[in-house]
């Protein structure tokens, strides 16, 4: 059975939601570590390595998480399918998702938006 384009967005409206609420803020950081650079097409999205990621977020954000638990959370993220990850890379390096840009980016905005937040998108 086929959707309509009308039963898809409110398929797509609902997922968003879904996410947007059972999400925290750190992951929200996270994915907009990926998809939320600032810079224009083709570069408006980023891989990172595992161990610069670790630095980067800890250092100059400041969030008091290990590495295993920022591994665990990236892991889920990828479980979810709002992150890839780089088969047989060493160190690991995981990257945004092609084609869910705009899914990844809905999901943040309605985060910031359910909690108020939205100064500070």
């Amino acid at each position: 059975m086929k959707l309509t384009i009308e039963e898809g967005r409110a398929k797509t409206l609902e997922g968003v939601s879904k996410l947007a609420e059972k999400l925290d803020f750190l992951d929200i950081q996270l994915l907009r570590k990926f998809y939320v650079t600032g810079k224009s097409f083709p570069s408006d999205t980023q891989p990172h390595c595992f161990p610069l990621l670790y630095k980067e977020m800890k250092d100059a954000r400041q969030l008091s998480i290990g590495k295993e638990g920022l591994r665990k959370r990236l892991e889920n993220l990828k479980k979810v399918g709002l992150l890839g990850k780089v088969k047989h890379s060493n160190p690991i390096i995981y990257t945004p998702i092609k084609e869910k840009e705009e899914f990844v980016r809905a999901i943040i905005a309605k985060f910031f938006l359910i909690h108020g937040l939205t100064k500070f998108l």
